[in-house]
Formats: C-alpha cells, structure tokens, sequence
C-alpha cells in the first residue's frame, strides 16, 4: 500500500464481489487498491458458496440482481476460457414432488421466459427419468434450465484478483479499515488503516457480511445485514454419477430450497440450509440435527446416495439484508459507492456487479481512469501445492478458504476448523 499516492479507487473487502470489481476496473485503466481484513482473500461469505452459476431464471423481474446475473451471463465464459478456469455447463433440473409443486412450474416457466432466460423447458416424467435415471421416483414433473453452470468458486475470483494484481493493481491483506474521512476540497478520501492511511479519489465497500459496518463508519445507513446460515454436505466422488444436472426442488416464498447439485471437481453436494444468525461467521461446529435432515433429503431425491461416503461437511454465512434486490447504492456527492446485500448470487452477478460499477464510475462519479485500458485478458499461470495453497509465478501464494475446491483438488478432507 502506497500512502503517497492517492489512488482512482479504494475497494474494501476481498471476496468475490471485491476481486471481480478489482479485476474489471484495472482492465479498463483504473488505479486501484484493495484492502482485506482477513489474512486470505475470499475468506467470508465467498468461502461458503455453492460454486454455482444461476442464469437469473427466477431473479426478481425488474431487480439489479437480475440485470447483473444476466450481464454477468454474457461476460463470464469468455473471462473463463481466456483464464483457463474449470467450468461445467451441467444444466440444472427443478423436480417436483407433489400436486401443489406442479403446479407452480408453468409459472416459473413464464417468469423465465420474461426475464429473457431461454432455452428454459418443462419436462414429462419420461423425459425426466431418462435424463436422471437415479432420482426418486416419486416425481410429479419437472423443468430443465440448462444454461446453469458450476465454476470454481474460489480459484475463480483469486484468479481474477492476481491477474488485475499483474496489471499493475495493488492488494493489501490483514489490513482493517479503522476509519473514512472525506476531502471536501480535493474531493478525496483519507482511509484510516492498521497499516497506515491511504488517500483515494473513490472508496467502493464491497464488504459483504460486513458493509453495514462500514458504511457506518462513511456516516451512512442505508440497510442492515441480516446473516443467514447455510449449511452443506459434501460426498465422495464415487458419487459422481448419481446425477448428470444440478437437481433443485421448487422453491417457496421464503427460500429457494435444498438442492442437490455436482462441483466442477465431480463432488456431490447437498445444500444449502436457509438459518437466520446473528452471528457473521461460518461457525465451525455442524449440527447433528440439521445434518441429518440434509442426509434424508439427499437419500429421498437420490436414493443411490446412501451407497457413498461423506467426506465433509461445511458452513456458508450469506450476507441478506432487510431488501431482496441488491444494495448498490451511489453517493456521487462524496465519491461513495456501496455494492451490499448482494446476499446469494454474488459469483453468479459478479462480472454483471463489476460493469454496473465500471458505469457508475465513469458516468455518475465522472472518474477518469489515469492508465491505459488493457485490451486482453490473458491466463495467469499457478500450481497448486500438497499443502492446500496456490503458487502464482510472481511469488503469491494464497491459501485455499473453500472446501468445494480443496476437497476437489485434494485427496484429503479440510478441517473446518482451519478455515
């Protein structure tokens, strides 16, 4: 962290949202500074994800959420392809159980079709059971959306946070922002830091769980983060072939339900839960309860489930608020931009996120970037290593923070307790 300079942007926080912003804005020339306050990029909310690409099928009609996903849609794959990122167009099938759950998929249809989400089609139980011969079959219908995707959800933003770090950005771990304090004559910003203070043209909190806090700190309270726990399962990859598609139950007003779904590393995985907490934290202890009725739901769907190993088990916290549509707010009045409550589709939105801020930066804030734009985007080199950690050729090394990826990657189970 340079305290001499005063950069274009100031991003706090690391997780997926900070470092595809981070990745964007120094494409396109920007000056850029992120600040994380764990010791490891993504180690909050986007450690605890379930590594999947959502199309924007059942966004909210109208909302920004849908508008990023769906940008984000038209973006990523070829971000993907050039970074030489593991991906899987697996598709997904929403399955119903009952009279009442059938009768709502001709509306989830229609909604898909008016969002402009295509090649969205109901399924006969023929079709379903010939596409996923393992499932229950106590099936009463069932559509397929197959644009949804499943990615690394860590290597992915990590990735994209060195390939901007490369280009020229700059990256601060272990660093809390302790306070803000705006120039009303420079029209700049004092970032107060354990590391020293930094000055910056324009401050974005991408702080996930934890972006009420700071933009209290900015003066502002404009939502509060209401934390909801997910809980997951993850099996052996013997398991593999149990399903060819992410399997999603009909969701309800109040969550989108348990689904059975496949990593981009061949682990089956069941999950997540919809908890609210208190707590901001990915608490490392299981409940036996919750756990068990996550096994039932596995066996119920997929009853050749049973025959395979769980190998782990693991916590997401995801950071909702008292709003449905994300939080993105602008203050152009005080070079102040807040990208919150982007709650569970924030790997889904993320390029989508980072070019509606690469907007608001251009022409609500009136920022010109002070570099020349980049007009590639090409593969960042890196290995992984035996003991849970990626090597990157510039000499970084980040240790792995989420389980879908090191249990992929590796033969050996993570313990949650080092997360």
């Amino acid at each position: 962290m340079n305290t001499d300079q005063i950069y274009d942007v100031v991003i706090i926080g690391g997780g997926v949202v900070g470092c595809a912003t981070l990745f964007h804005l120094t494409n396109n020339g920007y000056n850029c500074l992120m600040l994380e306050k764990n010791k490891h990029l993504v180690a909050e909310a986007s450690a605890g994800n379930s590594g999947m690409l959502h199309t924007g099928f059942d966004a909210p009609l109208g909302s920004l959420e849908l508008h990023c996903i769906q940008q984000c849609q038209v973006h990523i794959f070829d971000i993907l392809n050039k970074l030489d990122l593991p991906y899987n167009r697996i598709g997904a099938t929403m399955v119903a159980w009952d009279s009442a759950q059938m009768s709502k998929l001709p509306i989830i249809t229609q909604h898909s079709n008016i969002a402009n989400v295509s090649e969205i089609n109901q399924l006969s139980l023929s079709q379903l059971y010939q596409r996923e011969p393992n499932l229950s079959r106590n099936a009463t219908g069932a559509i397929h959306i197959p644009g949804e995707t499943i990615v690394d959800p860590w290597l992915t933003p990590i990735v994209m946070a060195e390939h901007a770090r490369i280009r020229g950005a700059q990256i601060c771990i272990n660093t809390m922002v302790n306070n803000v304090e705006f120039n009303d004559s420079n029209r700049t910003w004092n970032v107060f830091t354990n590391k020293g203070n930094v000055g910056s043209k324009l401050v974005i909190n991408c702080s996930g769980l934890y972006g009420d806090i700071i933009e209290k700190i900015a003066g502002y309270s404009s939502f509060k983060i209401k934390p909801r726990k997910g809980q997951y399962l993850i099996f052996n990859k013997t398991a593999k072939d149990v399903i060819s598609s992410s399997i999603l139950p009909v969701p309800t007003e109040i969550t989108k339900g348990v689904i059975v779904f496949k990593s981009v590393y061949d682990n089956v995985i069941i999950g997540p839960t919809a908890e609210e907490t208190e707590d901001r934290h990915a608490s490392p202890t299981i409940n036996s309860g919750i756990t068990t009725r996550l096994w039932n739901h596995g066996k119920k769907t997929v009853p050749s489930l049973s025959k395979h190993d769980i190998v782990h088990m693991y916590t997401g916290v995801r950071p909702a608020t008292e709003n449905k549509d994300y939080q993105i707010i602008a203050r152009p009045d005080r070079n102040w931009l807040t990208v919150g409550g982007i709650r569970s589709t924030g790997l889904s939105g993320c390029i989508g996120i980072a070019d509606h801020v690469l907007a608001q930066v251009k022409y609500k804030f009136g920022i010109e970037p002070s570099k020349s734009s980049w007009e590639t985007i090409k593969k960042v080199n890196f290995n992984f290593t035996k003991n849970g950690t990626v090597m990157f050729p510039h000499g970084i090394e980040h240790l792995i923070t989420h389980p879908l990826t090191f249990t992929g990657v590796t033969r050996k189970t993570i313990s949650q307790s080092n997360l």
